[in-house]
C-alpha cells in the first residue's frame, strides 16, 4: 500500500442524495505510512499491467454486530471519463437485481485501454474495508486508489503493492464478493478501481466502502424536553438558568434539569431574534417587531428597553460589558446599563457574517460564510480586523450550513451545524481550530427523531462550568431542548 498527495480533486454536481448513518462512539486509530506529495491529474492509467494477487478463499461472512461510529456506504456517484459514462457501479449491491454491472458499457465499440471507474461517496470515513460485487476476476484489477478529494491523501494499490483480496461466493446476480481491508488513519469519500478492459469494467456492480467517523463520540443526554413552538434562540446565563425564545414571542426558563421554571411576558406582537445574558444574569432580547433591546432580570422582571431599529444576532463581551449586535455586516456595540449605541464597527463587504460570540478573556469570533465556505474567524472587536481564521469545510461531496456557535470556560467551540458531509451535528474545536470531538446526529425525518439526534437545530450555548451543552431544534409541536452532559478532564 502507497500514499501520496495530489491537488483538489474537481468538485462534480452538487450531490442530493442523503445516505442513512449508522452512529456511535468511535476514535480510530492511526498507522504509520508516510505522506509525499505529487501533482496529479484526473485520474489517468498507464497501460494495463495483471496484477499478481493473492486470493484469500472465505465463506460468506455473517452479520456482525457494528462497531461504533461504524458506516457502510454505496457510491452516490460513478463515472467513466473516457467513455463519457455515468451512473457506473452506484448504490449498494441488491441480490434481487436480476443484473450484475452494467452492462449497456460492453456495448461501446472500441476499448479505450483506460479502463478506471471513479466512485464518490458522500461521507468520508477512515476505511477498514471495501467490498466489490462482480463476476469479474481479481486478476483484472489493476488499480485501486482511495482518496480524500478535499485534502488530496491517497492510498494505492497497483502491481508494486498488490491488494490481498478476500473473496467469497455470493447470492443474486453477482457470483464473487471481493473485499479488501485498509489500514490508513486518511479520511476516504473517492474509490478509482482501474480495470484491464472494458468489459470486465462492466462487470463490476457496487463498491461498498466500510469506515469509522473520524473524532466521532457519544456523550450522553442528560435530558431531552419538549418546547410549545419552534425555537428561535437560546442563551444560559452565568447562574446556569436556561432562557428559550419560541415562536414570535414566547420567553421561556428553565433550570439544569430541564424543569421550566417560568414563561417571561413579552409583548404581544413581538418578534423576538435573539437572546444574550451579561455577566449579572440579566437577560437581554432583541425584538425586531418593535426594534428595540428588552432587559429583564434573573427574575424574569423587566427592568429596561431600548434601542432603534434592533435587527440582528447578539453577542456579550465580558471584557467591556458591552452588547454587540451582528447586522449583516455591521456590528452596532451597546450599553448594558442604559442600553444605548456607543459605536459601530463595519465588517467587509465580501463575505457574510451569521452569529458571534465572546470568549471568557473578550475575544470575538463570527460564523462567516456558513452555507457555502463556512469558516470560524476571530476578530478585533475594536476594529473588525480579521485575526485568525479556522475552516469548517472538510469535504467536497455536500453542502456545509453552520448554524450557531459557542465557546466554553476552556477557549473550546462547539460548532452547531444543520447539514454537513457526516450529518453530525456539533463539531467542538480546541483552542487552534482542531477537531476534537463530534457528535449529534442530523435527522431529516419529519415524523419524528430520537433522543441525542437534532432536525432543524437552531442554538447551542454551554453551561459557565463546561458541563452541559445546550441545543434546541424542531419545529412547531415538534421542538425540543436538549442537554449532554459533557465529560470534563480531571
Amino acid at each position: 500500500m502507497k500514499m501520496n498527495k495530489r491537488p483538489k480533486f474537481l468538485k462534480f454536481l452538487v450531490l442530493v442524495l442523503l445516505v442513512a448513518l449508522v452512529l456511535s462512539a468511535c476514535k480510530p486509530g492511526t498507522d504509520n505510512i508516510g505522506e509525499t506529495q505529487a501533482a496529479l491529474p484526473e485520474p489517468v492509467s498507464t497501460p494495463a499491467e495483471i496484477l499478481t494477487v493473492e486470493i484469500i478463499e472465505t465463506e460468506q461472512n455473517t452479520s456482525e454486530a457494528s462497531p461504533p461510529g461504524f458506516i457502510r456506504q454505496g457510491a452516490v456517484f460513478g463515472v467513466m471519463d473516457m467513455y463519457q459514462a455515468e451512473e457506473v457501479a452506484t448504490g449498494g449491491y441488491d441480490p434481487a437485481v436480476p443484473q450484475c454491472g452494467d452492462s449497456w458499457l460492453a456495448s461501446f465499440s472500441e476499448d479505450y485501454g483506460e479502463n478506471v471507474i471513479t466512485l464518490l461517496y458522500q461521507t468520508p470515513v477512515i476505511p477498514t474495508e471495501i467490498e466489490l460485487f462482480t463476476n469479474s476476476k481479481p486478476e483484472t484489477i489493476v488499480r485501486v486508489e482511495l482518496l480524500n478529494s478535499f485534502t488530496g491523501l491517497a492510498v494505492f494499490y497497483d502491481e508494486s503493492q498488490p491488494p490481498q483480496w478476500k473473496q467469497s461466493a455470493i447470492q443474486g446476480a453477482c457470483e464473487t464478493s471481493l473485499k479488501l481491508e485498509i489500514e490508513t488513519d486518511i479520511e476516504v469519500d473517492t474509490i478509482f478501481i482501474e480495470f484491464t478492459d472494458l468489459a470486465s469494467a462492466s462487470q463490476l456492480d457496487a463498491v461498498e466502502l466500510s469506515g469509522l467517523l473520524n473524532w466521532y463520540t457519544d456523550p450522553l443526554i442528560y435530558w431531552r424536553v419538549p418546547l410549545p413552538d419552534t425555537p428561535v434562540d437560546m442563551v444560559v446565563n452565568p447562574m446556569g438558568e436556561i432562557f428559550v425564545a419560541a415562536g414570535m414571542n414566547g420567553l421561556y426558563k428553565f433550570d439544569l434539569e430541564g424543569n421550566q421554571l417560568d414563561k417571561m411576558p413579552a409583548p404581544d406582537q413581538a418578534d423576538v431574534m435573539s437572546l444574550e445574558a451579561d455577566i449579572s444574569g440579566n437577560l437581554f432580547v432583541a425584538d425586531s417587531a418593535f426594534g428595540w433591546l428588552v432587559v429583564f432580570d434573573s427574575e424574569g422582571i423587566q427592568t429596561d428597553a431600548g434601542g432603534e431599529g434592533i435587527f440582528g444576532h447578539l453577542g456579550y463581551n465580558p471584557a467591556d460589558d458591552n452588547l454587540y449586535l451582528l447586522r449583516g455586516n455591521t456590528i452596532e456595540v451597546y450599553s448594558t446599563d442604559a442600553v444605548a449605541l456607543i459605536r459601530q464597527i463595519q465588517l467587509d463587504d465580501l463575505h457574510a457574517y451569521t452569529k458571534l460570540t465572546f470568549d471568557s478573556g473578550g475575544r470575538m469570533f463570527l460564523l462567516r460564510d456558513h452555507d457555502w465556505d463556512a469558516t470560524l474567524v476571530e476578530m478585533d472587536p475594536l476594529t473588525g480586523e480579521e485575526l485568525d481564521a479556522f475552516p469548517l469545510v472538510t469535504s467536497n461531496q455536500q453542502d456545509i450550513v453552520a448554524k450557531d456557535l459557542t465557546v466554553d470556560a476552556q477557549g473550546n467551540f462547539y460548532i452547531l451545524f444543520s447539514m454537513n458531509t457526516g450529518d453530525i451535528a456539533v463539531h467542538m474545536l480546541d483552542p487552534r481550530g482542531s477537531l476534537i470531538q463530534r457528535f449529534g446526529h442530523l435527522s431529516y425525518d419529519a415524523e419524528g427523531w430520537t433522543e441525542g439526534s437534532f432536525r432543524e437545530p437552531k442554538a447551542i450555548s454551554v453551561t459557565p462550568d463546561g458541563r452541559f451543552l445546550i441545543i434546541i431544534d424542531g419545529y412547531e409541536e415538534q421542538s425540543y431542548l436538549s442537554a449532554f452532559l459533557l465529560e470534563i478532564d480531571e
